[in-house]
């Protein structure tokens, strides 16, 4: 997870001080790996005026649901970035999802929320232009798998059987005692 961040932090710096400082378009490809299986942070700090474009690639093996946010916050007039964009695209079947954009005064952050998305590789995008000194951003994905069709039934199933269990042990443990009258004829 810190490994992912500062590939990208140090990549970004790289093309940074390459363009001397100056006005510049840096364009990074990060590879990302979720820790425990369910998120990992993403981010990106430039320093100097011009457009950048952050692209984080993962692939995914089973249905899942995905959330992700990004949120940059300037500190005056001379720096800070603007996001343009912020997307989730699957590669495999070129299906996009585009991120929701909210602006308070400071702060503006980007969110995608998706739910069952197919097994395939993806792209997570972040767009923008960062001013004078530059600016950061931070965020997080994460995902969770969704249970197959065919779990959901199973568990179903055996609380079904559970039920029907309990029902029968309360119905027998209410039931009259059947008497044995032929113990009494014989008597």
């Amino acid at each position: 997870m810190k490994k992912c961040f500062a590939s990208a932090l140090l990549a970004s710096l790289t093309g940074s001080l390459a363009a001397g400082g100056a006005a510049h378009a840096a364009t990074s490809t990060t590879p990302i790996t979720f820790s425990n299986d369910i998120s990992t942070n993403i981010g990106n700090t430039l320093t100097g005026a011009g457009s950048f474009t952050d692209i984080y690639t993962f692939s995914y093996t089973s249905q899942f649901d995905v959330t992700s946010a990004i949120i940059s916050i300037s500190q005056g007039t001379g720096s800070g970035l603007t996001f343009s964009s912020f997307t989730l695209t699957n590669t495999t079947t070129g299906q996009i999802h585009t991120g929701t954009s909210s602006i308070n005064a400071i702060l503006q952050t980007y969110t995608i929320k998706a739910s069952k998305l197919s097994i395939g590789d993806y792209v997570l995008s972040a767009s923008g232009s960062a001013a004078g000194l530059g600016g950061s951003y931070g965020g997080n994905i994460n995902v969770a798998a969704v249970p197959e069709a065919s779990t959901t039934a199973m568990m179903l199933a055996g609380l079904a059987v559970v039920g029907l269990m309990a029902a029968r042990r309360r119905h027998k443990a209410t039931a009259v005692p059947d008497l044995d009258l032929g113990r009494f004829a014989a008597a």
